[in-house]
């Protein structure tokens, strides 16, 4: 099992019957089982953060937001620079700085040229299940700080 910082282990104590192998009889014994939880995390509504921090916040902000609106179920976003920037309404330059914000605080990894998987210790929408899944793919990517992450994007033309 992959272990988060966002798990921890809860302790399950009930009892179950077992046949004793000495005696052949049934008996009742104690059990304790641990298993990994989620923890520490905020139930949020996602557009009421966002339209509140649109009106504060600047034009980097409302791009990092608009990138966790517009991912997949895999919490993937695949799309280049330049696509991201026409459908978002935002300049090249910005989202070209923001995106190496983001891949430089692990917000998020480049899984590929064009294709981009937010941190799902961070930000995930669906099941445990789910974000165990997303969470094993998501560290088998390139770290951030990998040769292939420094280099930049070359805004397309």
């Amino acid at each position: 099992m992959v272990q988060s910082k966002t798990t921890k282990k809860v302790k399950i104590v009930g009892t179950e019957s077992y046949i004793n192998a000495s005696t052949g009889k049934m008996e009742e014994f104690q059990v304790v089982k641990m298993e990994d939880r989620d923890f520490d995390f905020h139930k949020v509504w996602i557009h009421a953060i966002i339209d509140s921090l649109d009106l504060i916040g600047n034009k980097k902000t409302k791009l990092a937001f608009w990138i966790v609106e517009h991912l997949n179920r895999d919490n993937q976003l695949i799309m280049t620079y330049r696509q991201i920037a026409e459908k978002s309404g935002t300049s090249l330059e910005t989202v070209n700085a923001t995106m190496k914000t983001l891949l430089d605080t692990n917000f998020l990894r480049r899984i590929n040229q064009g294709a981009y998987c937010v941190n799902p210790d961070v930000l995930f929408k669906g099941t445990r299940s789910g974000r165990l899944n997303v969470l094993f793919q998501y560290q088998k990517l390139e770290s951030p700080n990998s040769e292939e992450e420094e280099m930049a994007e070359e805004p397309e033309n």
